[in-house]
C-alpha cells in the first residue's frame, strides 16, 4: 500500500469546513461553545448539564446516547484544541480500550496523506482533535516552505527531551542544513553554500566521508547535474517531504504522529498474522478485512512427480534463486539441470571425476559451483553447461559451498581443515585456517559466517572482517547446518537424531526438532515456506518432515521416496518443495494447484516416468495426518518446544 504524500498541505487549527454548513449534515445545526472541560455543549443546557427541549424541561439522555462521557479514560484525560468545537451529543457505539484521541489523530494523519483535505478538515472540527498543535503545525508549514531559519529556532522547543538531547539536536539541524545547503547549491549560490559547510554542517557532524560527499557536489555545474549526483529531486520535488519525515524521528509522539503510523500498524498486523500461520506458503494478500492463514488445502500435500535422470543417489538439490530451474547433485558424478516449466531436463552438467555432494546457484542465476569428493570445485555458465572454471585448492573432500551475494565471489570449506574465499575468475582471495568443516551458511547480506565443524560446534564469523564471533555447543556431532533468511535462527542436525534451532541474537537454543531417522547418511536439514517459517528434514525412512518453526509443531511427513532423502530445496517463487534421494529420483511438491509447473507434460517425460509417479505413496491428507504420525512402533515424539 503506497500514500501519496504529494498533495499534503499542512493543517490550520480551528478551520472547519464549510462552517456551519458543514455541521449541519449531522444534527441540522450547531452553535457550541467549549466549556472548561474541554468538552463543547449546546448553548440550550441546564445547569445539570442537560439540554434543554426550549421550554425549561431537561431532556436527558440514556447512557447508551450519549457514550462518549464512559469512556474508559474519561473525558478530562482527553487533550482537546481551543477553538474547536465538539458537537453535544456524539454517540459512541462501542468503548475502546484505546485513547480516542489517538485513534481520531491517526485517522486524521491517513486523511491528510491520503489526500482527503475536506473530511480532515471536517473531522478535525466533529471530533474536537487537531492532528497537530499549532507549534507543529507551524513547523511543518516552515519546513515545507524551505523557510529554514525558522525551522532552526523552533528545533530547540520540540526535539524529544533525554541525556542525548544536545546530540540529537544536532543530528537535527545536521538534516536542516544539509537540505539547506543542496537548495542553495540548486540556487547557483555557491559562495553561501560553502559557508554552511565550512562553518555549521562540519560543526553539526564527525562524519567525515558524507561531508567530503557534500563538497564534491559544489563542482557540479548546474543543478541537473547536482539532482543525481547528490541522490535529491531538489527544492520542487519530494525532498522537503522526505527532511520532515527525517526529523520526526526526534519530536516526541505524542507532539507529532511518526510518519505513515497506520500504515506501519497494518503491516505489523500482517507480520504478526504470518508469523502465526502454521502452513506459511503463500504470500498474504493485502486485505484489511480479513486475518491472513494460508488455508490447508495449499500446503504441500500431494506428490506431483518424481524426477528420473539420474543413474545413482541424488545427494542436493536446489532450485535457481528465479525460479526458472532445479539442479540436482549426484553420486553418479552429474549435475542436471532441470526446466521448472515442464521439470523436463535442460542439460547434463558433465565433468566432474568424483561423486557430487554439493552445489550453489549464484545470485543472478547465471552460474552454479559444485563440488565433491575430488577435491576439485567447478564453476558452470547455466545457459551453455560449460564449465567456466575449476578451483584447486583443498586436499580434501569439499562439504560446502556458498555464493557470497555479488555472484563474483563465492566460500567453500573442506575436511582439510580449510576455508576459501575464490573469485570467479579462479584465484584465491582469501584463505583462512578452521576446523574440519560439516557444513556452512551464508546470510543473504554476507555479513554473517556459520561454520559447522566435523565434532558439534557452530562457529559464528564476521565475513566482513573473518574475526570470530561466538561458539555454539551441541551434543553431538554436526552433520549439517541452515541459515533463516532472515539469519535470526539456525538449524542443526545432529547424528543423535534430533534437529536443534538456535537464536543467534541470545545465542541459546530455543526449539527441538525429532522422529526422523538419522543414522549415518548425512541429510540437509533447510528452512523453507515464506520467510523460513517452515522447518524440513528428510529421514533415511524415505519421508520428509515438516513442521512449524515458531511452534515445534509437525504438520506432515511427505511421503514420495523409498530410500533415505538426502537434502530438500524450497523455491519462494514457485510455492514448491524438491527433495533428493538415494533412489535416483527427486520429488516436487508443489504447495498449491496453480503453481508454475504443476502439470506435467506426458510427452516430454514419457509414460514410464509418469507411471512411477503415481505408483509412489502420497502423502497423507490433513484427515489421515495424525494417524500416521504414530503409525511406526520406533518413531520418537515428534516435536518438542522448549
Amino acid at each position: 500500500m503506497t500514500l501519496s504524500l504529494d498533495n499534503q498541505s499542512p493543517p490550520t487549527n480551528g478551520l472547519a469546513l464549510g462552517g456551519e454548513a458543514a455541521s449541519s449534515r449531522r444534527n441540522g445545526t450547531i452553535d457550541s461553545s467549549t466549556t472548561e472541560d474541554g468538552c463543547s455543549h449546546s448553548p440550550a443546557q441546564s445547569e445539570n448539564g442537560n439540554a434543554s427541549d426550549g421550554s425549561g424541561h431537561a431532556n436527558t439522555k440514556s447512557p447508551s446516547s450519549n457514550n462518549h462521557h464512559h469512556h474508559p479514560h474519561g473525558l478530562g484525560s482527553l487533550r482537546r484544541y481551543a477553538g474547536l468545537a465538539q458537537e453535544a451529543n456524539r454517540t459512541c457505539l462501542r468503548d475502546s480500550q484505546f485513547s480516542e484521541e489517538q485513534v481520531v489523530r491517526l485517522m486524521l494523519q491517513e486523511l491528510r496523506d491520503r489526500g482527503f483535505a475536506d473530511t480532515f478538515e471536517l473531522l478535525q472540527r466533529e471530533s474536537g482533535h487537531t492532528l497537530e498543535d499549532e507549534a507543529i503545525a507551524h513547523f511543518r508549514a516552515n519546513v515545507l516552505a524551505g523557510k529554514w531559519a525558522d525551522v532552526e529556532e523552533s528545533i530547540p522547543s520540540i526535539i524529544a527531551p533525554g541525556a542525548d538531547s544536545e546530540k540529537t539536536k544536532h543530528a537535527a539541524l545536521f538534516i536542516v542544513k544539509r537540505q539547506q545547503f543542496l537548495e542553495l547549491l540548486e540556487a547557483r549560490k555557491l559562495k553561501q553554500a560553502l559557508l554552511i559547510l565550512q562553518n555549521e554542517l562540519g560543526m553539526l557532524t564527525d562524519d567525515i566521508p558524507q561531508l567530503h560527499r557534500l563538497s564534491s557536489l559544489l563542482m557540479c555545474p548546474s543543478a541537473a547535474e547536482l539532482h543525481p549526483a547528490a541522490d535529491w529531486d531538489g527544492s520542487a520535488g519530494r525532498s522537503r517531504y522526505l527532511v520532515l519525515e527525517a526529523l520526526q524521528k526526534y519530536i516526541l509522539p505524542g507532539k507529532m504522529v511518526p510518519v505513515h503510523r497506520m500504515e506501519t500498524l497494518y503491516s505489523q498486523a500482517l507480520m504478526h498474522q504470518c508469523g502465526t500461520c502454521e502452513r506459511h506458503v503463500r504470500a498474504a494478500d493485502k486485505n484489511l478485512y480479513i486475518d491472513h492463514k494460508c488455508p490447508e488445502a495449499i500446503f504441500p500435500l500431494e506428490l506431483q512427480i518424481n524426477l528420473k535422470g539420474h543413474k545413482d543417489e541424488v545427494w542436493y538439490v536446489a532450485f535457481s534463486p528465479d525460479g526458472r530451474y532445479l539442479a540436482s547433485a549426484s553420486s553418479d558424478k552429474t549435475c542436471i539441470l532441470w526446466s521448472t516449466e515442464d521439470y523436463s531436463i535442460v542439460r547434463t552438467l558433465v565433468g566432474h571425476e568424483g561423486e557430487v555432494s554439493y552445489l550453489a546457484w549464484s545470485p543472478n542465476s547465471k552460474f552454479i559451483v559444485s563440488a565433491g569428493s575430488e577435491k576439485v570445485l567447478r564453476l558452470w555458465d547455466v545457459e551453455t553447461g560449460e564449465t567456466l572454471q575449476t578451483f584447486e585448492g583443498h586436499s580434501e573432500t569439499v562439504a560446502s559451498c556458498r555464493w557470497l551475494g555479488d555472484s563474483d565471489k563465492f566460500i567453500s570449506g573442506g575436511m582439510d581443515q580449510k576455508i576459501i574465499i575464490w573469485s570467479t575468475k579462479g584465484n584465491i582471495v582469501k584463505q583462512i585456517a578452521s576446523p574440519r568443516v560439516h557444513d556452512l551458511a551464508v546470510s543473504v547480506d554476507s555479513s554473517l559466517l556459520l561454520v559447522a565443524d566435523d565434532k558439534s560446534s557452530v562457529h559464528m564469523y564476521d565475513l566482513a572482517t573473518l574475526t570470530f564471533i561466538d561458539k555454539l555447543d551441541e551434543p553431538a556431532d554436526i552433520m549439517s547446518m541452515a541459515l533463516s533468511p532472515d539469519a535470526r535462527f539456525c538449524i542443526t542436525e545432529l547424528r543423535s537424531g534430533v534437529l536443534d534451532m538456535w537464536d543467534l541474537e541470545e545465542r541459546k537454543r530455543v526449539r527441538e526438532f525429532s522422529g526422523h531417522k538419522q543414522g549415518k547418511y548425512v541429510i540437509r536439514c533447510a528452512f523453507a515456506g515464506l520467510d523460513g517459517l517452515l522447518v524440513v528434514e528428510g529421514s533415511e525412512n524415505g519421508q520428509l518432515f515438516v513442521w512449524n518453526r515458531n511452534t515445534g509443531r509437525l504438520l506432515t511427513r511427505l511421503k514420495g521416496h523409498t530410500k533415505t532423502i538426502n537434502a530438500c530445496s524450497w523455491s519462494d517463487e514457485l510455492a514448491t518443495l524438491a527433495t533428493a534421494s538415494d533412489d535416483k529420483t527427486i520429488s516436487i511438491w508443489p504447495a498449491y494447484n496453480g503453481a508454475p509447473g504443476c502439470v506435467p507434460d506426458p510427452v516430454k517425460y514419457g509414460a514410464d516416468t509418469l507411471a512411477s509417479s503415481s505408483s509412489v505413496s502420497r502423502s497423507m491428507d490433513s484427515s489421515s495426518a495424525a494417524a500416521n504420525i504414530s503409525e511406526d512402533d520406533d518413531d520418537q515424539s515428534m516435536s518438542a518446544a522448549t
